[in-house]
């Protein structure tokens, strides 16, 4: 039976606090004065007005109704009202005189009844657009609350996480259990920001980024503001941040057919698929020149392997437009399946799953979840490893430089020594992992649908150099062969083959056919199997 976890009445609390000392430890010479001395007002309050102020700092926006606060270990909420109000972390008053805390505070018939010569037939927002240029507002036996310095949380959080993704609710996700994380080492000196011009940059780009997802329409020029929002940022990672959303909104502007601003802010980014865009821009608009100088930069230097497949296609497509004949590169010969099942029961793979164990095979519906887990089981110290600035704090499924390219350079001497171990047959350390780890969050391993049965099948019948082959591979890009691979691994007594399964209509995708001339070149057995 599982145990139930109960939360203290305070957990937030102590969550909270864990963000304060994380600051002044790490980082209190980023810290400005004003948000030093908040932090010592803080800590001088008593607890409940902590809990208050806490409370209110995890809620939305910063007004508050006195009539809406109702926590049950905030024993005496008027005194710890008091408390806060007293020492400047909040300014209360019975009257409301800004339309901004009408709109968040009232509800429509509250409008109508202080308001009475509004048109109660008009929706909410309706209602705020007629108020009148100055007003009072006051509710019987209501307070009104304004949070000040309301943006510290945010500022905690992004130190603490180095993200604006996490917030206090991870906390209580790892103090219930739902979340377990690796004890991996945490040093001061490999901190996260350096600056505090870092943190205000990812805040910003945190900013831009909700401001362009909660755009209802897009236009050129909404877009455009967006992008000259984001600021420049000498950390790499940050930088890459900004490149990215610098792409998706490109995206957008090429689509817009504002093609001078898309290459413009494409050019800023040296992230795919910014190169490829332009490239494509240039395409659309029979720029052959400056297609062609992208074209040849890709290939010169391909970002990754992704981009390299992707220059190579481009440059297929700008010689025919140069007028040349370019022969068509045939796809690899793959050996195949064809069969005809009843798919009205059951979905395809399944169904072929079924075909195969009636001749005999053990087979596992594994697609990506087998290579990704015995990857994350094998190199499980690799991806751990104490390497500088990859953990910041206690609460990653992943380090940070994961998806850089120079993840494996890093690493390099681990991975050599685990890669020489697999090739001298020693994989027992692979089921000791997946024993003694099990639960703890790993970005390859999802302990739910990995079933050991499985890990030990694949351990058995896949030959140790070809497995060590296959993690060299997984290894030259994680990011773009951690999918692709093929539906069903099936197993006998003697041997073991991967098949891709494709229903009525389908067909392979780029990255299948990544893996399938992989598999060939390692002489791995893969087929794929053409359901009809």
């Amino acid at each position: 039976m599982t145990q139930t976890i109960e939360l203290a009445p305070d957990y937030y609390l102590h969550n909270f606090r864990k963000l304060t000392q994380h600051a002044t430890e790490f980082y209190s010479d980023l810290l400005t004065t004003e948000e030093l001395n908040w932090i010592c007002r803080f800590d001088a309050l008593d607890s409940e007005a902590q809990c208050l102020l806490v409370r209110l700092l995890s809620r939305k926006g910063h007004w508050f109704r006195s009539d809406k606060l109702n926590y049950t270990e905030i024993i005496n909420l008027s005194e710890a009202i008091d408390t806060l109000s007293h020492h400047g972390f909040i300014q209360v008053s019975p009257v409301l005189t800004q339309s901004e805390a009408v709109s968040t505070l009232l509800t429509k018939p509250e409008l109508c009844k202080v308001f009475p010569q509004l048109k109660n037939t008009c929706s909410k927002s309706d209602l705020l657009s007629q108020l009148p240029n100055s007003f009072s507002v006051c509710l019987d036996n209501i307070e009104f609350i304004e949070l000040r310095d309301a943006d510290i949380i945010t500022t905690l959080l992004v130190l603490f996480f180095a993200n604006t993704r996490q917030d206090l609710s991870q906390f209580v996700l790892d103090d219930l259990g739902v979340h377990q994380f690796e004890n991996y080492p945490l040093r001061e000196e490999a901190r996260y920001f350096q600056n505090r011009s870092e943190v205000e940059a990812l805040i910003q780009i945190s900013h831009a980024k909700d401001s362009y997802y909660s755009l209802e329409s897009k236009t050129t020029d909404l877009l455009v503001d967006i992008l000259k929002q984001l600021p420049h940022s000498s950390h790499p990672s940050i930088q890459r941040k900004r490149e990215a959303l610098i792409n998706t909104i490109a995206r957008d502007l090429e689509r817009l057919g504002a093609y001078n601003e898309a290459l413009a802010w494409f050019a800023k980014s040296t992230l795919p698929p910014a190169r490829e865009r332009q490239a494509r821009i240039f395409d659309k608009q029979d720029d052959i020149a400056n297609m062609e100088s992208i074209v040849k930069a890709i290939l010169d230097s391909p970002y990754n392997i992704e981009e390299k497949e992707i220059g190579e296609k481009l440059q297929v497509r700008l010689m025919r437009k140069q007028k040349h004949k370019v022969p068509r590169v045939n796809k690899p010969k793959v050996a195949e399946d064809r069969l005809t099942l009843d798919l009205t029961t059951q979905r395809v793979e399944l169904a072929a799953k079924s075909h195969y164990e009636a001749q005999g095979w053990e087979v596992f519906y594994s697609e990506n979840l087998l290579l990704n887990g015995l990857f994350g089981l094998t190199f499980w110290s690799v991806i751990f490893a104490d390497i500088d600035k990859a953990f910041v704090n206690r609460y990653q499924h992943r380090p940070l430089d994961l998806y850089h390219a120079d993840f494996a350079k890093k690493r390099a001497p681990q991975i050599e020594a685990i890669l020489t171990q697999i090739r001298n047959g020693d994989l027992d350390f692979i089921l000791r992992t997946f024993e003694q780890k099990q639960g703890i969050a790993n970005p390859f391993v999802h302990w739910k649908w990995l079933p050991l049965e499985l890990i030990e099948q694949a351990i058995k019948h896949i030959p140790h150099n070809t497995l060590a082959e296959l993690f060299r591979v997984f290894l030259s890009d994680i990011k773009l062969f951690r999918t692709g691979m093929p539906d069903l691994i099936l197993f006998n007594e003697h041997n073991y083959r991967w098949v891709e399964i494709k229903g009525p209509g389908d067909k392979l995708q780029d990255n299948q056919w990544r893996w399938i001339r992989e598999f060939q070149r390692l002489e791995v057995p893969v087929r794929v199997c053409w359901v009809e």
